[in-house]
């Protein structure tokens, strides 16, 4: 008997500081090339509060239709870590994964690369945009389109990462992927690692930090794999080149 296509997995993608639903494109389409409903949210960035809401509301409306795979980038790691409990897998794209009774604000510095740092200007009303010296860091393997579109969609952003530590991450009760982008300039390889040390599957991915842009095709046939996970234990799709993709250690 066929699955019921409201049944599938649905993958819900989020987007990290500055940036929004656009900067998906590219892997949402080559999601639907491999027959996964995907949808791209656009997270406030008003709060964190705001974001987490705006998470946790996705989650939910598309938890009924179908089990989701929850994709979050950078920044997005965190209100999906603290609203995403209802999804059936997280995945996390150089990505925070907040230890519980850790502060994710006092470990900024560790977390970013330094240089980056002085990519960001803070208004006095807290408001911080990136300057466009960002642009290498974010992009620095990135298709030159890619990176020109991206830099005039840049969003101002108020949300803040939070003092206060997450109790119940969901990535301690929901099973998890990693992806580390090892040619990362704005967040550092090696703390990417420690987080992925933590999750089930995980890929060390040749990349800036934007893999959506500077390698969509492995990191849609790691999404694609990860659903696989999503449908009752069943084993990941193989994908279309015979690449490998991050394999369960539990498998």
């Amino acid at each position: 008997m066929s699955r019921s296509p409201e049944r599938e997995p649905f993958v819900l993608l989020v987007h990290g500081a500055h940036h929004g639903s656009w900067c998906w494109q590219e892997v949402t389409e080559r999601l639907h090339m491999a027959g996964l409903r995907s949808h791209a949210i656009e997270l406030p960035l008003t709060s964190f509060t705001d974001d987490t809401e705006a998470v946790r509301d996705a989650v939910r409306y598309r938890a009924p239709h179908g089990p989701v795979l929850l994709v979050a980038h950078s920044y997005a790691g965190l209100p999906v870590s603290a609203g995403g409990h209802a999804a059936a897998r997280l995945a996390y794209i150089a990505a925070r994964m907040p230890l519980p009774g850790e502060s994710p604000a006092q470990l900024t510095r560790r977390w970013n690369d330094p240089a980056f740092h002085q990519a960001l200007r803070t208004a006095s009303d807290g408001t911080v945009t990136l300057l466009p010296r960002a642009r290498e860091a974010l992009y620095s393997a990135t298709p030159a389109q890619h990176a020109e579109r991206a830099a005039v969609l840049w969003r101002p952003m108020r949300s803040r990462v939070p003092d206060t530590p997450l109790d119940d991450p969901a990535w301690l009760t929901v099973p998890s992927a990693y992806v580390v982008c090892t040619g990362d300039r704005a967040v550092r390889p090696d703390a990417q690692r420690a987080c992925a040390a933590r999750a089930t599957a995980r890929l060390e991915l040749d990349c800036d930090h934007s893999p959506f842009y500077s390698a969509p095709d492995l990191l849609a046939q790691f999404l694609v794999a990860q659903a696989g996970f999503c449908q009752g234990g069943d084993r990941p799709c193989a994908p279309p080149d015979g690449e490998p993709v991050g394999t369960d250690p539990a498998q």
